[in-house]
């Protein structure tokens, strides 16, 4: 008569979940101090007081460096240079229109300021926009 063994494979592919899930339930639980919980550094109160004139400072800082008043141009071909090159992430980043950044990538690669570029890859060929030196240039001066 052949003993049935399958209770193994069961009792295998059972201890490696409740081994990883165990802890977890105990350390909410706190029924063991002994099981060590995550480490994460202490945190402290990051709000300070501050003067008027610091908030001043800071409020004018953040406009300085607001991309609010730039113009469209100047704002894709800054995603350009941080090596954004997918239409739907220019797209998504700039908040503009499929067929409103459709005319200033045409615009900018009239002017030499962007090259798309054909890669292939696993999935099939994809283009990838590129800013040249030019349009690097035209960004610092804009």
């Amino acid at each position: 008569m052949e003993e049935n063994y399958s209770w193994i494979y069961l009792l295998i592919f059972l201890i490696i979940p409740l081994a990883r899930i165990i802890p977890r339930i105990l350390r909410r639980g706190r029924f063991n101090e002994n099981i060590p919980a995550r480490s994460e550094p202490p945190r402290g109160n990051s709000f300070r007081e501050s003067s008027t004139s610091d908030n001043f400072e800071e409020s004018a800082k953040r406009e300085q460096f607001s991309t609010k008043n730039w113009p469209k141009e100047k704002i894709v071909l800054g995603l350009l240079m941080t090596d954004i090159s997918k239409f739907e992430e220019i797209q998504k980043r700039a908040n503009l229109s499929t067929g409103n950044l459709d005319t200033i990538l045409q615009d900018l690669e009239k002017r030499g300021l962007m090259r798309p570029v054909e890669k292939s890859g696993p999935f099939g060929k994809s283009i990838q926009l590129r800013i040249t030196e030019k349009g690097a240039a035209e960004f610092r001066r804009l």
